[in-house]
């Protein structure tokens, strides 16, 4: 068979499955294991796919119509230009999340020309960091910035080590493991903190895709009290751990910017609170600034 009938064929199979965009997913699992871009597979539509090739590719079809998430059969997920290897102990890094790096950016530009580096740099932690997306990401486009990245599962934190090493940004990121309920961070050391913890309320669970639910790991989605209480506990470690006029940016559930934006108000924490929207023009991101007193 040639791939460019395959592509199709498998675009087919998967549509039939209900899965999203099939045509997309049947480049990208073709490509995952021929080796090809997306526009190399279109390229080299005429080329005849070996019986081996026929086989691994069946499996991977099949695995994606049975409900598996893309980035768990092949193992890794673009995330801001860079590929995170995913395992089940970490959630898949979403596009929504790009919103917090690019908020993060500008933050750092301007603690940068605010803050006195005193020759030593400037510090962020990300908690609850998951496969390091966030926090690798932060660490590899400040050049003068140093990470903490803490993560309450020591899967999760070898998953986020194994990031480090292959996008090489081992010598500017600490590993550490710890609940966010109770972050070990030194007080008053931190420029800014950064954090996408678990927000959805356990009343909510029938409105997540059944392949997240099968999938991804519990402990990283759901939270009590309403889906509030690890931003709270975020809220609650950033107070302590950073420095006046440092920044806290947090990503939430669509429907939580008001609920976050009370929590920060009532820590007596923080000041100059903003809300931003994602692509989808939901409220995503909330960014406030530590108090100087």
């Amino acid at each position: 068979m040639k791939l460019r009938q395959y592509l199709t064929e498998a675009a087919q199979t998967l549509q039939k499955a209900g899965v999203d965009s099939p045509r997309l997913c049947a480049h990208v699992l073709v490509g995952h294991v021929l080796g090809l871009d997306r526009i190399a597979c279109v390229v080299q539509g005429e080329r005849e796919l070996l019986e081996h090739e026929l086989t691994s590719l069946n499996a991977l079809i099949g695995r994606r119509t049975g409900g598996e998430p893309v980035a768990h059969i092949t193992g890794s997920k673009e995330f801001y230009g860079r590929d995170f290897l995913v395992t089940s102990h970490t959630l898949i890094p979403r596009p929504e999340t790009e919103l917090l790096i690019d908020k993060a950016l500008e933050a750092a530009k301007e603690l940068e020309s605010q803050m006195d580096m005193q020759g030593a740099g400037l510090h962020f932690a990300d908690l609850g960091t998951g496969s390091g997306c966030i926090g690798i990401t932060l660490a590899l486009e400040l050049p003068r910035w140093h990470g903490l990245l803490m993560d309450i599962s020591g899967n999760a934190l070898e998953t986020a080590q194994q990031n480090a090493h292959r996008l090489k940004a081992q010598h500017c990121v600490a590993l550490v493991r710890g609940d966010m309920h109770r972050a070990p961070l030194e007080q008053g050391a931190y420029a800014m903190l950064v954090s996408n913890p678990p927000y959805i309320a356990e009343g909510e669970r029938s409105m997540v895709m059944d392949e997240v639910l099968a999938y991804e790991p519990h402990s990283a989605l759901f939270s009590p009290h309403e889906g509030l209480a690890h931003l709270e506990a975020v809220i609650h470690a950033a107070g302590g751990a950073l420095k006046p006029g440092g920044r806290l940016l947090l990503e939430h559930g669509a429907a939580q910017g008001a609920s976050t934006r009370r929590l920060l108000r009532a820590s007596n924490f923080f000041e100059h609170t903003e809300t931003h929207r994602d692509l989808a023009g939901f409220e995503r991101c909330t960014v406030a600034r530590r108090t100087c007193r």
